[in-house]
């Protein structure tokens, strides 16, 4: 019974030493994922979300209260300049110019009546004073005959300001008038119909808006209008080239575009907490199936690097180095400004590199200074390089053969 057991004991003895050995044979050292620096091209995009508007478009508001009598258009309709839009009730602003006319013409006539009246006065004022040269009249009359002709003049120079008046009311009776037919300002069409034939128009006050009844747009230049953070916004500049998606369309043509527009002051989003600037992007060639108000996906681009060195961007790590280079961890690190660094893979160990960053996208960032081409650097796993640290042992595994075909060239993407 002992045999077999001791049988037993010498051959697990043996297995662990065995096992012992080949674990020692394995390479020893952090797990990592490497990736040679390359050259290729690196552009920076700005995106943002916003609406297809048109460039140029017109909001017809009333002037006048009353009721639409004639609404002669239907939205979408083509409309060109002059064409008759909208017709306002007219009666009681027929009745108020012929008021103004009645008033224009009383005053006139009454402006008569004292020019005559400063006549006679002046007539009587000579007749007066031949008299009271020829010692037949008393200073009194000569006095009296003075002042009725001052108070005539006086009398006339009140009726030509009431003139004034009353034709400065007559105008204005007329515009008001004439603002009970509306006609388009402009060619383009009708994108937004508001009013309906019978509705009752105000027009705007200082405190309150007035009654917006259609808005006509020039549809022949479309415009993306989105908002920008004001973090993207300051490398976004007049001209700059930008791709518009509109998901109604189909995502797989976009549009180009050009800035054209940067707004000046932002507006505070109090959902986010954020400033946005608004930003409008002219469509080169719109689809002609586009329609205001549509939602857009734009993509500014904002900077280019061609033939540049670059790195995935998760391989740029944030570590605080002194003069010479070397890492400073822990207590001594408090306070001190952090560097942008990789870990180049050397003979199978890390050496930490400060280096320079230029342009970046979703992927790769720009190596300026600080790497040559052809270096491997540690581009993952994410925890992995989190954690590294300068000169430490490191060694590659084989990927699974599944991702052998992926393009993604061993770079782990991390979504926090």
């Amino acid at each position: 019974m002992k045999k077999p057991l001791i049988a037993v004991a010498v051959v697990a003895l043996l297995a662990l030493i065995v096992w012992l050995s080949v674990r020692d044979r394995r390479p020893r050292g952090t797990v990592v994922e490497i990736e040679a620096v390359t050259r290729r091209s690196v552009s920076s995009r700005v995106k943002a979300t916003g609406e297809i508007t048109p460039e140029k478009k017109v909001e017809i508001s009333a002037k006048v209260v009353g009721e639409i009598i004639n609404l002669p258009v239907v939205e979408g309709q083509e409309v060109a300049a002059g064409d008759l839009l909208v017709e306002i009730e007219r009666d009681l602003y027929e009745s108020a110019r012929e008021q103004a006319q009645a008033a224009l013409r009383q005053a006139e006539v009454a402006s008569r009546r004292v020019e005559v009246q400063l006549a006679d006065a002046e007539r009587n004022l000579r007749r007066v004073e031949q008299l009271h040269r020829d010692r037949l009249v008393s200073e009194e009359a000569l006095d009296q005959a003075q002042l009725a002709v001052d108070t005539a003049r006086v009398e006339l120079e009140a009726q030509v300001h009431a003139i004034e008046q009353y034709r400065s009311a007559l105008k204005r009776a007329a515009d008001d008038l004439a603002r009970t037919t509306i006609r388009s300002p402009m060619d383009g069409v009708l994108i937004q119909l508001d009013a309906e034939q019978g509705e009752t128009v105000v027009p705007g006050s200082t405190n309150l808006p007035g009654s917006v009844i259609m808005t006509v747009a020039d549809m022949s230049r479309l415009l993306a209008e989105v908002e920008v953070s004001e973090v993207d916004v300051v490398s976004v500049e007049l001209g700059q080239t930008a791709e518009v998606t509109v998901d109604a369309l189909g995502a797989d043509a976009p549009m180009v575009g050009h800035v054209v527009e940067i707004a000046t002051s932002g507006r505070r989003d109090a959902a986010q907490g954020t400033i946005r600037f608004r930003v409008k992007i002219a469509l080169d060639d719109p689809d002609p199936d586009l329609r205001p108000a549509m939602t857009a996906k734009v993509d500014i681009l904002t900077a280019t690097s061609d033939d540049a060195l670059a790195v995935p961007v998760q391989a740029v790590v944030k570590r605080t180095l002194d003069e010479a280079g070397a890492e400073i961890r822990g207590s001594a690190a408090k306070g001190l400004d952090e560097s942008d660094v990789v870990y180049v893979v050397v003979d199978g160990r890390t050496d930490v590199r400060r280096v320079a960053t230029g342009v970046a996208d979703v992927l790769y960032v720009a190596i300026t200074d600080g790497l040559t081409e052809g270096e491997e650097i540690v581009v993952g796993p994410y925890r992995t390089l989190k954690n590294l640290e300068h000169d430490e042992a490191v060694r590659v595994e084989a990927k699974p053969e599944d991702e052998d075909d992926d393009d993604s060239g061993g770079v782990e993407v991390r979504v926090d």
